[in-house]
């Protein structure tokens, strides 16, 4: 499992950080993330329930080339798949509408689409410099009614007294959002400390086939699609620097990117 960040890592991340990431969306500046309705095609996103629980790591345009690992190393218990192929070009896609929105070129960074199942959680944290302007799509799930509406919260920014930051005036507040199928939260994954508590709902639930009684596991279904500042200070960790200014030192860090 991932080392969890502890109170005081968190922040001392949030501070040294805040106000790095700006754009030129006020909105966006203001609150640190945005709810986009309607950011792609769920349809296209969808994908079952992958027959094992853990992490997948898929290396080529195969989705038959992938390791499995049968912990996952954040949300244990859960199914995340690292570059999967179904959602290569779609990472690009969603970059030109961000960039839209933000008003500054982005480059491409990873992705990684998850399963949770009921009582699991994402706990608070932000995030690594690949990260630095991020976008989490709600794809699909099997819950209902309002456990359909598991919320992602998110903290925005504290108000400092100095531009040092050494006093918060006033402090941000924590907000839970809904998302639809194909909403996206874009969000500054550097900056804002986000979470999600426990999913709801018991293990399994039942549903007749054929006149006859059937055990399914519930899921929530999400992808995270992480980008940087194409001229911004986290640009060097971006699979197109790592292209442009290829060395053998970092040669197979480009290689894990495609």
């Amino acid at each position: 499992m991932t080392e969890q960040m502890n109170e005081l890592d968190l922040l001392m991340q949030e501070r040294r950080n805040s106000g790095t990431a700006w754009t030129r969306n006020e909105k966006f500046d203001r609150d640190g993330y945005l709810v986009i309705k309607d950011l792609w095609d769920p349809e296209e996103l969808y994908h079952p329930v992958p027959p094992e629980k853990g992490q997948y790591n898929y290396w080529d345009k195969n989705p038959e080339h992938f390791n499995h690992v049968p912990v996952e190393s954040q949300v244990e218990g859960s199914t995340s798949r690292y570059w999967h192929p179904q959602y290569r070009t779609i990472h690009t896609g969603i970059r030109l509408k961000l960039e839209e929105i933000i008003g500054r070129k982005l480059y491409n960074t990873y992705y990684y689409d998850r399963f949770y199942y009921p009582g699991q959680e994402l706990t608070k944290h932000a995030d690594r410099d690949a990260c630095e302007i991020s976008v989490s799509v709600h794809i699909s799930t099997n819950l209902e009614g309002k456990d359909a509406k598991w919320p992602f919260w998110i903290k925005t920014p504290d108000k400092y007294a100095d531009k040092k930051k050494t006093q918060v005036l006033v402090p941000g507040e924590e907000r839970s959002l809904s998302l639809e199928p194909g909403d996206g939260l874009l969000y500054k994954g550097c900056e804002r400390p986000h979470w999600r508590e426990a999913m709801p709902g018991s293990k399994k639930k039942s549903k007749k086939l054929f006149g006859k009684a059937q055990q399914q596991e519930l899921y929530y279904h999400q992808i995270f699609f992480h980008y940087v500042l194409a001229d911004g200070n986290r640009a060097p960790v971006s699979y197109t620097h790592l292209r442009a200014h290829e060395t053998r030192g970092n040669l197979v860090c480009r290689l894990l990117l495609e």
